[in-house]
């Protein structure tokens, strides 16, 4: 879809922040709309890419017995409004120092995933995603706020400065007592920080080996679909995948890495049987039921930042 497609799709008359049209014969559009469906398009696009080794998709449940695709679009539905939320408080806040936008948007994130809970019955289906993309969107929402440039840099340096003691105030504390959450445990048995230590980073797998994969593939001139599947063998070659390890230990994670490496010096999306070899990977993750769901979250987290970056540079 081309930018000024996209446009028409999410145009909006201005709500709470808007973002003003360049010349008087154009209109102006809600940022938060904007960003929001965007956000939202990257989890679609994320769970019905297909195949997705051990993941949920259209021909699969993956490596999960409690959730389904249905299950995953009700959870995005009911998310959709906390997303616009993120985008408005970082703007709303964009006058306090950005090592404070953290305690801004946590709020809005635990009624998201009060929201996600009620609408899959418990299922914690986007706890990940929701951490990752309401950082993003409030990212976006501060810079815009400020009115600096949004581009990955940018991004990058606002989530890692409102995110740079998560590990040291979260992680390290909790090693004098009993691990409370999955996230707690993997730091304590095996010093993974897992999506505080990604966030911390300012989202260093998906701007240091994402993000330039992801561009690099649709310079070539393939599909989204196909530069999606070689973006997500990337990113679980590079990622540290607290999921994986949650389920397989280390020895799961590390033969998860070992073959979407495998994969990616096949040639990845230019392997001429990378559909049939995502299959029997997809197979294995199932029969060792393991889920690389971290890594998911973040190839949601790479188109978002990509589509954003596009947007706004074209603005």
């Amino acid at each position: 879809m081309t930018m000024n497609a996209t446009l028409e799709l999410l145009i909006d008359f201005p709500q709470e922040v808007t973002v003003a049209a360049p010349s008087p014969s154009k209109r102006a559009f809600s940022l938060p709309k904007l960003v929001s469906h965007l956000a939202y398009h990257a989890m679609m696009l994320e769970v019905h890419l297909t195949p997705k080794p051990g993941l949920v998709d259209t021909v699969n449940n993956g490596s999960h017995d409690d959730m389904t695709l249905a299950t995953f679009v009700a959870s995005a539905d009911a998310i959709v409004p906390y997303l616009e939320r993120f985008v408005a408080s970082g703007s709303h806040h964009a006058h306090t120092p950005v090592t404070d936008l953290l305690s801004v948007l946590r709020p809005v994130g635990i009624e998201a995933e009060r929201a996600m809970f009620k609408a899959t019955n418990g299922v914690n289906t986007h706890k990940g995603m929701i951490f990752n993309l309401g950082l993003i969107c409030g990212a976006v929402g501060w810079l815009k706020g400020k009115n600096l440039k949004v581009d990955e840099l940018h991004i990058k340096e606002v989530i890692r400065q409102s995110c740079q003691f998560l590990v040291y105030d979260e992680l390290k504390a909790c090693t004098q007592r009993e691990a409370a959450t999955a996230g707690e445990k993997m730091y304590q048995q095996y010093g993974l920080t897992g999506a505080r230590g990604e966030a911390a980073s300012g989202l260093s797998t998906v701007m240091n080996h994402a993000l330039p994969a992801y561009r690099e593939c649709l310079s070539e001139g393939v599909s989204t679909e196909q530069a999606l599947w070689h973006t997500l063998l990337v990113i679980m070659a590079n990622n540290d995948d607290s999921n994986l390890v949650n389920r397989g230990g280390i020895a799961g994670l590390r033969f998860v890495q070992n073959r979407a490496s495998q994969l990616l010096e096949l040639g990845g999306y230019r392997y001429h049987n990378i559909e049939s070899e995502l299959m029997a990977f997809d197979k294995d993750l199932i029969a060792k039921h393991l889920s690389p769901g971290g890594s998911a979250d973040l190839l949601a987290s790479s188109w978002l930042v990509h589509e954003l970056v596009q947007l706004f540079d074209n603005e």
